[in-house]
């Protein structure tokens, strides 16, 4: 089915009638059961949803960050499991498709699929493993939806847009947090206090520290996420916003850049400059000095601008001599915590100790979190996919990676057509990449590592909508 710019809004009218059912939804579980929430949403939603499995996707992707946790029975559920349930609509309509459309990282797949069995296997905490195990599987398996759903370029383009309204509103609560100086009812519902073995730390959260979190799992996170999603709003506002000022993704993105700085998040903040001086350097052509000159005096403006105006006084609280003893907490348990991840992938270095095994091994450390700790990750990717996933599966991982960012890179150069929507994505995808180094949440963050395996298949889907236009 071709969509047109006539139909290009075709999709609204059902998600907003699924975001309203699902806000009844969750103002009758503050009155009723568990049962009347299911008769009320999600049995409408099922009947609906079963045989549209692209307008599904649309629906996954704006409550990326919004990954709603409940409980049915003693069973926490999180919201993302709906990534499974796709399959169902995906298999009722298989005559509707051509023939199933296969990733070209697929052996790489193989390799992440026979880490995830051998973990199972050699699992200490199972029920956690588990847990981790289903994420990672389920987040591949995105990249096989997008490939066979999204089939044109206007509907890559209706992804990006659902994801830009998504970080929007992502954005907008976390001003009405950095208002109220709390996290807010919302955050509390969708981020339940559970006690719960399948996700360790369900039960505990840190104190309001002046950072934005909106409704994620922490100020990390949500500044990585805010990073991956700045070029998407920037495409949009280049190409349907005609770089207008009056633009509504222009000041979408405006908001995702203040929501950036009031994270308080370094690692993102550095991920996103790096990011963009690697661009001007690869893609600024003869300019591209003079373009880095103008760009680090106007970022100097800024800086000065903000730490001297608005944030002065936030800017005062934490240089106080209780920040001080945070950083150097925060620097010696991260270096710690980097020491038992090289110790953990030696002990096993081609296949690693386990996806959940590092965790395990980490909560005989009490240094690491503190007494109660229950394993923590190292805070660094690259040592996290050593540890636990050897050095094979390592090498699987990051080939994706790099693999999706040198198809975009080649399709900038070598087709005008799509070079903006291919640049977008390897910005998008790099600036995770980087912030690998400083950084796990952007790997094993349910909404971050959610967004970056649909950043994958979407390189995919523009590699061969590029191909087809080419042999055309």
């Amino acid at each position: 089915m071709q969509f047109t710019a006539t139909n290009r809004t075709w999709h609204t009218e059902p998600l907003a009638l699924a975001v309203a059912a699902l806000a009844a939804g969750l103002v009758a579980s503050v009155f009723y059961t568990p049962l009347v929430v299911v008769a009320l949403l999600v049995v409408p939603a099922a009947v609906y949803f079963v045989t549209r499995p692209y307008e599904l996707l649309l629906l996954m992707v704006f409550f990326i960050p919004f990954n709603f946790v409940f409980k049915v029975g003693p069973l926490p559920v999180a919201f993302e499991v709906v990534k499974l349930l796709a399959w169902v609509p995906f298999f009722a309509t298989r005559k509707e498709r051509p023939a199933f459309i296969k990733s070209r990282y697929t052996p790489a797949f193989a390799i992440i699929a026979g880490v995830i069995g051998l973990s199972l296997a050699r699992a200490h905490d199972l029920p956690f493993t588990l847990k981790e195990c289903v994420r990672v599987a389920s987040n591949v398996g995105l990249v096989y939806l997008c490939i066979n759903l999204v089939r044109t370029r206007e509907q890559v383009m209706q992804v990006f847009r659902v994801l830009t309204v998504s970080t929007f509103v992502v954005a907008l609560y976390g001003f009405y947090q950095w208002m109220i100086q709390d996290y807010g009812a919302l955050f509390w519902i969708v981020n339940p206090r559970l006690d719960t073995s399948l996700a360790h730390y369900r039960d505990y959260f840190w104190e309001w520290r002046h950072r934005i979190i909106s409704v994620l799992t922490s100020e990390m996170e949500l500044g990585h996420y805010f990073n991956m999603c700045l070029p998407i709003g920037a495409l949009l506002w280049i190409t349907e916003g005609r770089r207008l000022v009056e633009s509504k993704w222009l000041w979408m993105t405006f908001a995702m850049f203040v929501g950036l700085l009031l994270t308080f998040t370094f690692g993102a903040w550095l991920a996103l400059a790096c990011a963009t001086v690697l661009a001007i350097v690869m893609f600024a052509g003869e300019n591209k000095w003079k373009v880095l000159l103008w760009g680090a005096a106007g970022f100097a403006v800024v800086a000065a601008f903000l730490a001297l105006g608005p944030l002065h006084q936030v800017i005062e609280d934490k240089a106080s001599g209780t920040a001080i003893g945070s950083l150097a907490w925060d620097a010696a348990t991260r270096l710690y915590g980097w020491k038992l991840a090289l110790q953990a992938w030696w002990s096993h270095p081609v296949i690693g100790v386990g996806i959940g095994n590092f965790e395990y091994f980490s909560a005989d450390y009490d240094f690491v979190l503190g007494a109660q700790s229950q394993g923590s990750s190292p805070h660094e990717t690259f040592l996290y996919l050593l540890a636990n996933y050897g050095l094979v599966g390592t090498c699987a991982v990051v080939a994706v990676m790099t693999g999706s960012i040198r198809s975009c890179t080649k399709i900038i150069r070598e087709n005008a057509g799509f070079a903006l929507l291919a640049g977008a994505l390897a910005f998008s995808i790099a600036v995770n990449f980087i912030g690998w180094f400083s950084d796990d949440s952007t790997y094993l963050g349910p909404h971050t590592s959610y967004l970056l395996w649909l950043m994958i298949g979407l390189t995919e889907v523009v590699r061969r909508l590029a191909a087809q236009e080419r042999s055309a």
